[in-house]
């Protein structure tokens, strides 16, 4: 979580500006703040024993009368029952509702907290008020940085919220940080043993904050008892894990095409929907933290949503640097693609834009990376499919997939859009088929150059092309794609449907689909290259080769599809040498020579020729007799160690996703940053982990598992 943040960190921000900038108030002229009465020596001389006596402390100085609003609660020695989280996961001070009554055997309620503390009872620094660098690089900085970071995940997923505040004390200092989508503004240290009156000013103000001040959304309501029936009996198909309890809740979506309401054209009118449960939570501080829901359409009232289908809802922070997601499903629907979801309403939430970038702007932020600005952004589609690793047999499964190419292909000769992240987790069942989901890293063609504007690298890890994986510096083509469905069958060939490489299948997991090397950014595609081209893994050097047990079609379908892309990597490997062989052609005479040219190769064949003879392949695949009777069936394989590996990135096996879900969404979304559990420049991913997705311009992100992702 530290790496995920790096950079992110906003300071160090002058205490009084911080409260200028995130909290601040309107006083008469002439007039001073009114604080509680408590001695700004409170501190002196309480050097605390351990960090336990350190939170007392904290919670005597904060006292029962001195704020009127909330309370404080120390949540150090219990964790949160409803948190999916693990049971290490206890934040030392939790803010709460004056009102709320707190049971002491269960007092951590993450999803009731207002706000947060971190306590420490040495002083653990992690930021430099002076010098180049703010985020110190020693282990233990990291490791507390990473720590706060873990607290603002776990608190933003588990509410709707768009901001957070967040103490960090460290006897005998303590900084203010805010939290939202895009980084953290961190306030400089001081030392509250010699004067306490930051803290004094930080309680008071909270205290008298409203909701939305305090980061609460105010477009989300917990949905009342006749609504919260009709959801629970509507949506039990999608319901939460009933080890996690979760309220139904009604949210507010605007239409950007629809703006106004009956006395004020300029007021927008916004739509509600019930929703029972993200299918899947955050689970990074920055970036989209999409979250989708099956959703009941209320804004009629509730006779109508008694029999209305159920509908899809998705929200996110969208990057203000990145065409909307909501505008490409308009362009869709208005083309007349098949295959893809289909726009119902929607658009960005009023006064919901993140402001670390515009605190960084004001304080003088140091550091080399760029702090983002996102918008939150609500939108109801009209399908709900199901996950790809819910199939009744293998051809449901093909089909699925044959349906999403051919979105793509629409998309692409319709509207000049291509989609860049074809995943497992981006194509979802649906009655008699499949569609392409989740638009948000698609962008317009320039027809002039043949490719998208845009050089990032961008794509779900397990099911990028080789060339994206090796980090070649181009646009992003339709062969990308193109190969990107062909990892997604063979992937989820491998892990649900039976064959003969069961007892290999952990090394072809990791070796394939998660192998990754990091220097200054990721790089990986050595195990494709291997599968590809050296018949590796499933192929001629790895006898018997692979076969689906029973299924023909999918056995020669992916033979033909490694033998295609095969020769579509040797001719382009051939163009790119013609320099190399300019080079020494003068100065070699005889043919026998390694050093000229080897033998004649045809050119690259066009794009538009590849997408052609994948879309025979398909269709050949098709033409023939498939199975009936092979329903998904994940494999439980086990790592060299003896240990079950937690295969199934899509919502199955080890999945931190609802096991009972139809569909699942992304975790948490950062772009920009490296992968998770990348410590050298050389170090492979060796643990079944589900497939990441990462859009990047200089590193990759593997930010999520590769569920299916929702519409």
């Amino acid at each position: 979580m530290c790496r995920e943040m790096s950079g992110r960190w906003v300071g160090p921000c002058k205490v009084a500006d911080f409260f200028k900038l995130t909290m601040p108030i309107e006083l008469k002229k002439g007039r001073k703040e009114k604080l509680p009465k408590i001695d700004k020596k409170f501190f002196a001389g309480k050097k605390p024993a351990n960090e336990k006596a350190m939170t007392k402390t904290i919670i005597e100085f904060f006292g029962t009368d001195n704020f009127t609003e909330i309370q404080i609660v120390d949540t150090s020695a219990h964790s949160d029952p409803n948190s999916k989280r693990g049971a290490k996961l206890r934040p030392d001070l939790s803010f709460r509702d004056k009102r709320d009554v707190i049971d002491p055997n269960s007092p951590t309620q993450l999803g009731d907290a207002l706000g947060g503390g971190e306590v420490k009872d040495t002083l653990v620094e992690v930021f430099s008020d002076v010098g180049p660098l703010f985020e110190l690089e020693t282990f233990t900085a990291q490791q507390a940085r990473g720590q706060l970071a873990t607290y603002a995940v776990e608190f933003c997923a588990r509410q709707h919220r768009t901001h957070l505040f967040f103490l960090y004390i460290y006897y005998p200092c303590a900084r203010l940080i805010r939290f939202d989508r895009a980084g953290a503004l961190v306030s400089e240290r001081f030392d509250f043993t010699h004067d306490c009156t930051p803290l004094i000013r930080f309680f008071s103000r909270f205290s008298k904050m409203t909701p939305a001040q305090r980061g609460y959304d105010p477009t989300v309501q917990v949905a009342d008892e006749p609504e919260t029936k009709l959801a629970r009996e509507r949506l039990k198909e999608w319901a939460p894990d009933p080890k996690y309890e979760r309220a139904v809740f009604k949210m507010e979506v605007y239409d950007d095409q629809k703006q106004g309401g009956d006395n004020d054209s300029k007021k927008p009118k916004p739509r509600k929907f019930l929703v029972w449960g993200s299918l899947a939570d955050p689970e990074s501080p920055l970036g989209r933290a999409t979250r989708g829901y099956p959703a009941l359409e209320v804004t009629d009232g509730l006779d109508e949503a008694k029999e209305a289908p159920p509908m899809f809802l998705k929200e996110q922070w969208r990057s203000i640097a990145l065409r909307p997601e909501i505008d490409t499903l308009r362009e869709l629907k208005d083309g007349g693609v098949k295959y893809v979801p289909t726009l119902e309403c929607g658009g960005d939430l009023p006064d919901q834009v993140t402001q670390t970038a515009v605190y960084a702007t004001k304080i003088g932020k140091r550091g080399d990376k760029d702090i983002d600005t996102r918008i939150h952004v609500r939108f109801v589609v009209l399908q709900v499919g199901r996950p790809i690793e819910r199939f009744s047999s293998s051809k449901e499964m093909f089909q699925a997939v044959y349906d999403a190419f051919q979105g793509h292909k629409q998309a692409y000769e319709k509207c000049k859009l291509l989609h860049r992240d074809v995943s497992g987790g981006n194509i979802l069942l649906v009655t008699n088929g499949g569609l392409l989901n989740d638009w948000d890293m698609a962008v317009k063609v320039n027809e002039d150059e043949q490719g998208p504007r845009a050089h990032e690298r961008t794509g779900t890890w397990a099911f990028m092309s080789i060339d994206l994986l090796f980090g070649e510096r181009r646009p992003h083509r339709i062969s990308d794609d193109l190969e990107s469905f062909f990892w997604v069958v063979l992937y989820y060939g491998l892990l649900y449907l039976p064959h003969n490489k069961v007892d290999n299948l952990y090394e072809i997991i990791t070796a394939v689909f998660e192998q990754y090397s990091y220097y200054a950014e990721a790089k990986g595609g050595a195990g494709k290259y291997t599968m590809v081209m050296k018949g590796g893994y499933i192929g001629r050097k790895a006898l018997p080769r692979l076969e689906f047990i029973g299924n023909k079609p999918l056995t020669r379908f992916v033979k033909a599809m490694l033998k295609f892309l095969r020769n579509c990597q040797q001719r382009e490997d051939a163009s790119s040498s013609d320099d190399e062989d300019a080079l020494v052609s003068g100065a070699v005479n005889k043919s026998e020579s390694c050093l000229g040219p080897q033998k004649s190769m045809p050119p690259p064949p066009s794009q538009e020729q590849m997408r052609n003879d994948v879309e025979t392949l398909f269709k050949l695949a098709l033409d023939q007799p498939w199975p009936t009777d092979d329903k998904a069936k994940l494999h439980i394989i086990k790592n060299p160690k003896g240990e079950q590996a937690p295969t199934g990135g899509t919502g199955a096996g080890g999945s931190k996703k609802r096991k009972s879900t139809i569909q699942t969404v992304p975790e948490e979304d950062t772009e920009g940053r490296q992968p998770k559990k990348a410590k050298s420049s050389n170090r492979q991913q060796t643990s079944t982990k589900a497939p990441k997705r990462s859009r990047t311009k200089k590193s990759t992100s593997m930010r999520r598992r590769g569920g299916a992702r929702a519409h």
